[in-house]
């Protein structure tokens, strides 16, 4: 069987898991396949939205469970590290913003999935906000791999300075959402 043939016949098999394990790359790949016809875009969106949020919540199970002895991950991640009263207070206060900040710039992502684990988010509400942030974001990267395959050795030259970039944005607007908040939190909201 040839590659090819392969594709079309498992191919779509292989969406979910891969999308679990690297969804933004996987994403793009997929949204290039379906331009050449291996894939139903139909079929294909859905299951990379699933993909994003069940890794999504495996992130946010490595910190919720991380200070367990079960959660050896977790623990070797550095996970179970107590935070402070006051920090948590902000960073939950913040959540929602941190969460869309963290899936749209992909770089601290991890991280900031991690955190909402640990600091206990509830897990309806970081599902919801994680399901709004990977909607639009599932569908730009899709459409860009479907839209702009024949610009791929262009986009290849420039993926670690884009991969710099993103991750400098992140860092710089989690912490203005920090020290926004944390002179909020002085004031007394939030508590």
């Amino acid at each position: 069987m040839t590659l090819h043939g392969f594709l079309i016949a498992h191919g779509s098999a292989l969406i979910l898991p891969l999308a679990v394990i690297e969804g933004p790359i996987i994403t793009v790949v997929t949204g290039v396949l379906s331009e050449q016809g291996y894939f139903d875009w139909f079929w294909a969106l859905p299951l990379l939205v699933l993909g994003d949020l069940i890794g999504d919540f495996l992130y946010y199970w490595v910190g919720r469970t991380g200070g367990t002895p079960l959660a050896g991950l977790g623990r070797f991640l550095g996970v179970g590290e107590a935070v402070s009263p006051s920090l948590q207070r902000g960073l939950k206060h913040n959540a929602a913003k941190m969460l869309l900040i963290g899936k749209w710039t992909h770089t601290v992502g991890g991280l900031v999935l991690i955190g909402s684990g640990m600091l206990r988010l509830p897990l309806p509400r970081f599902m919801l906000v994680n399901l709004i942030a990977t909607l639009p974001k599932t569908g730009v990267l899709f459409g860009f791999g479907y839209f702009a395959s024949n610009y791929l050795p262009l986009v290849q030259h420039h993926v670690v300075l884009a991969s710099i970039v993103l991750c400098g944005i992140g860092l710089a607007a989690i912490l203005f959402v920090l020290a926004r908040g944390r002179r909020s939190w002085a004031r007394g909201v939030g508590r």
